[in-house]
């Protein structure tokens, strides 16, 4: 049997790319996530640990806070509010991925279904033979 596709329907071609984008971009959202989620805890700790440190110098023990020296406070905030809502920021890199990857699937998807559709509506479209499967028998309804 020779079947022959003429046009490829937009509206499957978005939900399937929909779809697939985001189910691609799940695993690299999740680690952008785990990673952030490291480095703006570890930046947390680095910069709450330079707010008491000592400097011994003849004996004397001298308090300085690098924080302050290297006006890094606004940093510090930046990350202790980051760090208190990690969880959540996480939650919505991972979600605005595999968004963006959805949207990125469905635009390049339609566009080559609309590339296909106009070179099929010029050259009759991809011919396609089918032969009957060999193996078990198919129940009739």
């Amino acid at each position: 049997m020779r079947y022959r596709v003429r046009r490829i329907a937009p509206g499957s071609l978005s939900k399937f790319g929909c779809v697939l984008g985001a189910l691609v971009s799940l695993f690299p959202s999740l680690l952008l996530a785990g990673c952030g989620l490291l480095l703006v805890g570890g930046l947390h700790r680095l910069l709450e640990s330079w707010q008491q440190v000592e400097i011994h110098l003849l004996g004397q023990s001298i308090p300085v806070d690098v924080v302050s020296l290297l006006d890094l406070e606004s940093a510090l905030r930046t990350a202790t509010i980051l760090d208190g809502l990690s969880w959540s920021v996480a939650l919505a890199t991972v979600a605005i991925g595999c968004a963006v990857g959805g949207i990125v699937f469905l635009v390049f998807g339609n566009l080559a279904g609309w590339l296909y559709n106009l070179v099929a509506a010029l050259s009759g479209g991809l011919e396609v033979e089918l032969e009957e499967g060999r193996g078990r028998p198919r129940k009739e309804r």
